[in-house]
């Protein structure tokens, strides 16, 4: 019998598309707010703002979304990108990240040719463990075979 385990860490799937870029991130969002009211962290410089105890659930969204736009930074071709947050959902359904939170960005470019991504995440996340993606779409006539080349 075989079996396969999820990774115990942050995972991330960067996507690039014609026009976009989407970056998600699946978050064991119980150590990451603990790291993020971490004030040994704060003084080492690990995280640049310590998150205040006793936030309410909005409070909290809204102070973990100001560190992923503030700190996740996403370049194309050396061209600095801005993220925009587009949605938090929690994965208890998803077997593969069960008990994380999946974080949804997204970025517009207008590069004909993307050559290089650079991204870097927020050092209180610790190790991310990224995946890059680049879809190759293609229309498939019914019945026909289809070859795809890499």
């Amino acid at each position: 019998m075989a079996g396969a385990h999820a990774l115990k860490e942050t995972t991330a799937r960067i996507t690039l598309r014609d026009g976009q870029v989407e970056v998600r991130l699946w978050v064991d969002m119980t150590q990451w707010k603990a790291r993020l009211q971490d004030n040994q962290l704060w003084l080492l410089g690990d995280i640049h703002q310590v998150m205040p105890a006793g936030l309410n659930p909005a409070q909290i969204h809204t102070f973990i979304e100001k560190v992923a736009i503030n700190e996740i930074a996403l370049s194309l071709n050396n061209q600095s990108k801005p993220l925009k947050f587009l949605l938090v959902s929690d994965s208890q359904n998803n077997s593969q990240h069960a008990n994380y939170t999946e974080l949804v960005f997204s970025s517009k470019h207008t590069l004909a040719l993307v050559e290089q991504i650079d991204i870097r995440f927020p050092k209180s996340l610790g190790t991310v463990h990224a995946s890059f993606v680049k879809p190759k779409y293609q229309s498939l006539a019914p019945g026909k075979k289809v070859r795809v080349k890499f």
